[in-house]
């Protein structure tokens, strides 16, 4: 199993742009003119395809301009004639402007694990807009955000067969459009739908991956994406590599908030393969984004779309905020102040405001997690942990495909009876090949209890070397370091739930410091 160093990921490798109107004079720095990930120009009602962000100075104007979605994060801040545009955060945050928390957005984030809209931790950074034009000239910016309406077909789909066989033909097309290059491909395998459908259809179209790869879940787990890979390795005869799961899950937790610039958690898992695939020079891959949502129905059921449907759109930020189970723990850990943060109002009211937004939609509910969980939290993976990487095609948001899957009955989605009945009618060769199996044993005990145990040390350690975090604003130190001595204490360590959450609004503190 190969084993990678996830410290070799720094967003402080990203692009910048940043310039400054004083006293009539412009003063500049950074990259003038940049583009970032892939576009696809290919004519359609929507402008380019693909994935991308771009930015260009001419010497008195800035013009920064990205793809449909707003999927590759664009951070900028606009503050007493300076503007600072960049990938990364941390670039953005080096700009002469007030570094005041948005607390209504940490409300919503440290309950959902995702930020909605284009909020950023910080009240004056904010994240481009989907297909928006910015534009800033002589100290004065302006944006023109882009339409996220899709258009309702001229012939709807009628039928669950149908929809079947639409879907079939349009992956398809999407694939066919985003070719490998001629020096080849990774592609990452697990035991769920999105990938293997990206992966019998490029097989199909004759592009065989020069290399699968599969990363081991950290306990408990029961590893089924290995599982599953390795059959589908040794059935379609690939090369296949085992991506050690990070040895220390403290160092990754770090690791992770920095590469996702504060806006993501829970991406650990990839790290690894993002440091392999870095280190090997790969340069295109193909990414399942957005799949489960557009065609496997994630986090849907009958009851939370009737909910949003009949308006009752305050029920489902309720029970939104109450899944994560953190608020607990927030109100016992957090100092006062931050306190507006603790408040569980302040994020039902943001999110009950933003699912309002969707109701419009063919399916609120779909239109809500993607254009919020997928688009801020999810959408990070392809386009910031995996960045080293020149070219991350996501056929699922092909636009054609895209506009389908929104105007689809919800119902043929839900539990993935749409993407699975596809996949069976379009490669019936591989029917016989399994899923994961959601019920599989997890493996617990010594294993689980040392990876725990040891990342518990490495965050008392932590502490203790760094006095400025026992003495706190934001969290309660002497709370968390009760916690830490006592996991450390128990015969079996469980899953340290507390570590990420408290780590990031420390970490986050941190870099308020240093600013």
């Amino acid at each position: 199993m190969q084993v990678s160093d996830p410290s070799t990921l720094s967003s402080q490798e990203r692009p910048y742009f940043s310039a400054l109107w004083r006293g009539g004079r412009i003063t500049t720095d950074g990259v003038e003119n940049c583009q970032l990930g892939h576009r696809l120009d290919l004519g359609g009602r929507h402008g380019p395809d693909g994935i991308f962000v771009e930015w260009s100075w001419d010497g008195d104007a800035l013009t920064v301009r990205n793809d449909r979605y707003g999927i590759y994060p664009l951070f900028y801040a606009c503050h007493a004639g300076e503007i600072r545009i960049s990938p990364s955060i941390l670039h953005v945050l080096r700009g002469d402007f007030p570094k005041t928390l948005n607390v209504a957005a940490l409300a919503v984030f440290l309950r959902l694990g995702f930020f909605l809209q284009e909020d950023t931790p910080f009240e004056h950074v904010h994240l481009l807009p989907p297909g928006s034009t910015l534009t800033w000239r002589q100290g004065k910016l302006t944006l023109r955000r882009g339409s996220m309406d899709v258009p309702v077909p001229e012939t709807p789909v009628t039928s669950f067969d149908e929809a079947v066989e639409q879907y079939g033909q349009l992956f398809r097309q999407a694939i066919s459009r985003r070719p490998p290059p001629a020096s080849g491909f990774t592609l990452p395998i697990s035991g769920g739908r999105d990938s293997r459908h990206i992966l019998f259809e490029l097989l199909e179209q004759g592009h065989k991956p020069d290399l699968t790869v599969t990363v081991q879940s950290r306990p408990p787990s029961s590893n089924e994406d290995l599982r599953i890979a390795r059959i589908l390795a040794r059935e379609l005869e690939l090369v296949h590599e085992e991506i050690a799961m990070p040895r220390s899950y403290f160092q990754a937790n770090l690791k992770d908030i920095e590469v996702t610039h504060f806006c993501g958690s829970g991406h650990t898992w990839l790290l690894p393969v993002a440091a392999y695939l870095k280190a090997n020079g790969t340069k295109t891959v193909y990414d399942g984004l957005a799949g489960d949502v557009l065609s496997g129905g994630l986090q849907a059921n009958e009851n939370r779309l009737s909910l949003i449907k009949s308006g009752q759109t305050r029920n489902v930020a309720i029970s939104l905020t109450q899944e994560s189970g953190l608020t607990q723990f927030l109100q016992s850990s957090l100092k006062d102040t931050p306190r507006r943060i603790l408040d569980e109002t302040l994020a039902v009211e943001r999110i009950d405001n933003e699912l309002k937004t969707h109701l419009g939609a063919a399916n609120p509910w779909m239109s809500f997690i993607f254009w919020n969980r997928t688009r801020r939290g999810i959408g990070l993976i392809p386009f910031s942990i995996l960045s080293p990487v020149e070219t991350v095609y996501c056929p699922y948001l092909d636009h054609e495909l895209f506009d389908f899957f929104w105007n689809l009955d919800p119902t043929y989605s839900m539990g993935n009876a749409l993407h699975d009945e596809t996949i069976r009618r379009s490669y019936p060769q591989h029917a016989h090949l399994p899923f994961e199996d959601k019920h599989a044993p997890r493996a617990t005990g010594a294993a689980e209890s040392a990876f725990y145990r040891r990342g518990v040390a490495e965050f008392l350690a932590h502490y203790m070397s760094h006095p400025r975090r026992l003495r706190s604003r934001l969290v309660k130190s002497e709370r968390i370091v009760a916690m830490l001595a006592r996991d450390l204490m128990r015969m079996q360590c469980p899953s340290t739930w507390y570590l990420q959450p408290s780590l990031y609004l420390m970490e986050l503190e941190e870099q308020l410091d240093r600013l």
